[in-house]
């Protein structure tokens, strides 16, 4: 047994117990049953299904957003947000979806050739709890378009929005084809050495990564990695501070700090380093702390926080647990006047800054990179097409964006390089990754 608490009360939302391998065997036997059947469905009335489940998210977007800040104190105008996203890429593969399914004729030594998609079969998705739905459905959309059925297995701590997302797929065909696991880390590894599992998408931990790979490299099976993240933001001499400043704490704020892709390191010149510090640290003096996800998080961040002091960090602001329910942990601004190695090796996850300062341009992108993490990244210049020539150049991340923030987006592929996975979700590239792209030619 189990249960969702309400990070923000510390109250039970309610009672959960994992479910019985024989349970499992019989949903994986349904799954495989599903997918003999979708993938006969034509593209056209797949698209239609994906345009159903999009007006569903539209229409239950307050309940999902209230569900969402009960079991892990999202706010609710991010929760509306975070589903109203979820319709957009619903309805954007929906559009996509054809072209990216249509044969291509390609000239060859053969007759005749060409390249078919075709779908894999059953895949197997573990999701984290910080977005319940987006993280799901930037997987599920492209995967329900190609004809795959899905196995889920999210966070415990979701577990309610876990029920909904099963609810919500229902409709979309006469048999399942999203099916709620909810299992423990034993069972999961069980799922991905079944013989009916094609593939494994994980969003997570890049521990938890390590695993999921060996597991699933033992097994032969396909995966997407999307892992942690320390991104990079550099602030060059010549920035505008106050858009960086102002841009740097939303992108440190997402989601209460609780995000892959948020800000979490800035790289500043020496030129500009105290007057951005005062900047950053008036812009994070304007968000109300919030609870974290879980109490059990709070605990290891402030043991990193008083790491990253000991490491050289002054506290200019938070980093302290408040008094009182809840997992509340406040909006905190760490500073660097000298750059550490240590501080870059870890992923702060909660509403941590962390500031260091930097000589030159280049010493700057050197300090980015020393990460073992690459997901995302971004720099602040006013020439920004040297800027961009900068980061496209150098960066070592799957995502980079000038004078501005990294935000994931159904038209842009997405993930990560080094410790932050391996593999795309969204746009065409991340729409292949669970396909059999077939050649198929003829000899006379």
């Amino acid at each position: 047994m189990f249960h969702t608490i309400n990070p923000a009360t510390g109250e039970v939302v309610q009672t959960y117990s994992h479910l019985d391998s024989r349970v499992v065997d019989v949903l994986m036997d349904q799954a495989v049953e599903s997918f003999a059947a979708w993938r006969e469905v034509p593209v056209s009335q797949r698209a239609e299904a994906l345009q159903r489940l999009a007006s569903r998210l539209r229409e239950q977007k307050e309940e999902l957003a209230a569900l969402m800040s009960r079991e892990m104190g999202k706010a609710p105008a991010d929760g509306v947000a975070e589903v109203l996203k979820c319709a957009d890429a619903c309805d954007y593969f929906a559009e996509k979806g054809p072209e990216f399914l249509a044969t291509r004729p390609v000239a060859s030594p053969y007759a005749q050739s060409e390249i078919q998609i075709a779908p894999l079969g059953v895949i197997f998705s573990i999701m984290p709890w910080n977005f319940p739905f987006w993280q799901f459905i930037r997987f599920a959309a492209p995967s329900l378009m190609i004809g795959n059925v899905i196995l889920l297995k999210h966070s415990d701590l979701t577990s309610g929005c876990a029920e909904q997302i099963e609810d919500l797929c229902r409709p979309l065909f006469a048999k399942p084809l999203v099916f709620n696991l909810r299992i423990d880390h034993a069972e999961a590894a069980r799922v991905i050495r079944h013989p009916q599992v094609r593939g494994v998408t994980f969003t997570g931990s890049t521990r938890g990564g390590r695993e999921i790979a060996r597991v699933a490299g033992e097994a032969l099976k396909k995966t997407v990695l999307e892992l942690g993240g320390s991104d990079a933001y550099l602030v060059l001499a010549d920035a505008d501070l106050e858009l960086a400043a102002k841009t740097c704490a939303q992108a440190r704020m997402i989601n209460n700090g609780q995000s892959c892709i948020a800000a979490k390191r800035f790289i500043v010149q020496d030129e500009v380093f105290a007057d951005f510090v005062q900047r950053l640290k008036a812009e994070l003096e304007t968000f109300k702390p919030q609870p974290l996800a879980s109490l059990k998080f709070r605990d290891p961040l402030q043991e990193q926080v008083e790491r990253m002091k000991n490491l050289g960090g002054k506290l200019l602001l938070g980093g302290s647990i408040p008094s009182g329910p809840g997992a509340y942990y406040p909006p905190t601004l760490l500073v660097f006047e000298k750059n550490h190695p240590e501080i870059h090796q870890e992923e702060l996850f909660g509403p941590v800054a962390m500031v260091i300062r930097a000589g030159s341009v280049d010493e700057a992108m050197e300090i980015a990179n020393s990460s073992p993490f690459g997901l995302g990244g971004g720099i602040f210049s006013r020439n920004s097409e040297k800027a961009q020539a900068l980061v496209a150049q150098k960066m070592e991340a799957g995502s980079v964006v000038v004078n501005g923030s990294v935000r994931s987006d159904a038209r842009l592929p997405f993930g990560g390089v080094k410790d932050s996975g391996h593999g795309r979700e969204l746009s065409a590239f991340g729409f292949y990754e669970f396909c059999n792209i077939k050649t198929v030619a003829r000899g006379s």
